[in-house]
């Protein structure tokens, strides 16, 4: 029997749990051309929603995708956007040709393509150094949902990435001149640092200030998991209680990612049953895979910063508090604006909710074990 569970890759079909308010929004925002803004840490299940929000609109809507994560200057952008919008909404090699010579004319000379032995198209594009008319590029998602008579949606990963890099607002500026006339093309952007990408939509001097609906993902609900993981055990001859799946995504903080990777270690180590000893020690194989990420993640980290951790794993909330900076060694009020910063910018701590809280639910389990208690390290 194969194990129902998958991390680190799009989940499909019965691999997906819930977010049905989510997916309605998105659909809703899809079928009127909106354009939408997804927030949310990453590994939290922003591509899997937008794929799922997309399945039902198959023939009507085209949907393009691009990740920034990788792409480190405007010009490899531009070159992505080009190439993820040609190969996307041609399904024959005469399209490509054919849309290229209509709509991309000044770039002929720039853009290769062929037909691999797979019978996929395959397009290599060599844009020039200098500088170069990006107008055809930014404008052809609309020209073609337009020619066609189609829907387009166009969704962009890590779209906070671009803010970085030296010409980014200059850039930014740019794709919010065109976009904001398109009115057959909606544009998903989503990315995972939620302090910067609220910065980019929420601030009135941002280019993208009020660009689009802006929806905040939160976790999916224990009950909604519990439901769940119930339900794809036993699908597979394998039986856990409620309270046990319940547990489960407990341990992970609800966190999707943390969930299904658990779920699968459970998994393979059950007989026919989850039981509680199954599910801690799965659980320490969770932190023991995870163990040189964390090492990596702390090692460079100042005392004050180790002290701060130390304060945030006890619970406290009130940092900057006399008490707590003398009981933790947190050094002067400043180092805990600037802390606060760094561990936001590592992804480390969240503090969407006005508190801080750890990103991944392997980090407290471990830096307890070893900072707390390193015998046990």
């Amino acid at each position: 029997m194969k194990n129902p569970f998958k991390y680190g890759e799009l989940s499909t079909g019965e691999n997906f749990c819930n977010r049905k308010q989510e997916i309605k929004r998105l659909q809703s925002a899809f079928r009127d051309g909106q354009s939408i803004v997804i927030i949310s840490p990453r590994r939290w299940g922003k591509s899997s929603l937008v794929n799922r929000s997309v399945e039902t609109f198959k023939g009507k809507l085209i949907c393009i995708q691009i990740d920034c994560f990788g792409i480190s200057s405007s010009r490899e952008f531009y070159a992505a956007f080009l190439k993820a919008t040609l190969q996307q909404t041609n399904s024959k090699l005469q399209q490509v040709v054919d849309t290229v010579a209509k709509s991309l004319k000044s770039l002929v000379p720039y853009v290769k393509y062929g037909v691999s032995e797979n019978d996929e198209i395959q397009i290599s594009l060599d844009l020039p150094n200098k500088k170069y008319e990006v107008e055809d590029i930014l404008e052809l998602p609309q020209r073609i949902a337009v020619d066609r008579k189609v829907r387009l949606v166009f969704c962009i990963d890590e779209f906070q990435k671009i803010a970085e890099w030296p010409d980014g607002k200059i850039v930014l500026e740019k794709l919010r001149s065109y976009w904001q006339n398109h009115n057959q093309v909606s544009y998903c952007l989503y990315g995972s640092k939620r302090h910067l990408m609220s910065t980019l939509f929420a601030h009135s001097s941002q280019p993208f200030y009020r660009f689009g609906e802006i929806l905040f993902l939160n976790k999916i609900e224990n009950t909604e998991w519990t439901t769940f993981l119930v339900k794809e055990f036993d699908q597979t001859g394998i039986t856990i209680s409620e309270q046990t799946a319940s547990r489960l995504a407990t341990l992970v903080d609800s966190h999707s990612y943390f969930v299904q990777y658990l779920a699968r270690i459970c998994w393979n180590n059950a007989d026919k049953k989850v039981t509680e000893e199954i599910l801690d020690n799965s659980f320490n194989e969770l932190l023991n895979d995870h163990l040189s990420l964390f090492q990596n993640q702390t090692r460079s980290l100042t005392k004050y910063q180790v002290n701060y951790l130390k304060a945030v794993s006890a619970g406290e909330t009130q940092l900057t508090s006399q008490r707590v900076l003398n009981q933790f060694d947190l050094g002067s009020p400043g180092n805990i604006k600037r802390n606060q910063a760094v561990f936001e910018d590592l992804e480390i701590l969240d503090y969407a909710s006005g508190t801080p809280k750890f990103c991944d639910p392997y980090f407290k389990p471990l830096f307890d074990r070893i900072f707390k208690d390193p015998q046990a390290a």
